[in-house]
């Protein structure tokens, strides 16, 4: 009976061990984590009509990890000026390397509603201040991560003079 007991215990005691473990591990990894950068580089219109229309915007996304990463899902709101033009998610999944930039497009619709505030914007001054920001969910070797991002960018004439 005593060295049932005892059997019992140790391997209570290895149970213990591992979980114990296995948490500080995983602890340690997301303290090793480091967060993807995103940066609003562009905005590329790519169609205009009476209904609406469509638009890229492109995001620097550096990942200043030693190892890769996927981005599994990707949340957005475009803000210009101070009037949300368009707000949504993007699921598919994207490769990012380790210690570099990479370019990611999203696609964004918009209403002819939602961008009259921005273009009476443009109009006036010549320019508007776009803003987007979101969560970026990336999947890493230390499990699935879901970081907030925020980058800015100035959309002016000259961009949309542009071929």
């Amino acid at each position: 009976m005593t060295k049932t007991l005892r059997t019992g215990a140790t391997r209570l005691a290895a149970a213990i061990l591992v979980v114990v473990g296995t948490a500080a591990c995983a602890t340690f990894g997301r303290q090793a984590f480091q967060n993807p950068t995103v940066e609003l580089r562009d905005i590329q219109i790519r169609e205009i009509g009476l209904d609406g229309g469509s638009l890229d915007l492109i995001l620097d996304v550096y990942n200043p990890n030693s190892f890769r990463i996927d981005v599994t899902r990707l949340t957005y709101t475009l803000i210009a000026d101070t009037s949300k033009v368009a707000t949504g998610f993007v699921t598919k999944r994207v490769t990012l390397n380790s210690k570099a930039a990479n370019d990611v497009s999203l696609p964004v619709r918009f209403t002819m509603k939602e961008l009259m505030g921005a273009a009476e914007v443009l109009l006036r001054k010549g320019s508007v201040d776009y803003t987007v920001r979101g969560e970026v969910t990336v999947d890493s070797p230390f499990g699935s991560v879901t970081r907030p991002y925020e980058g800015k960018a100035t959309f002016d004439n000259a961009t949309l003079l542009r071929p």
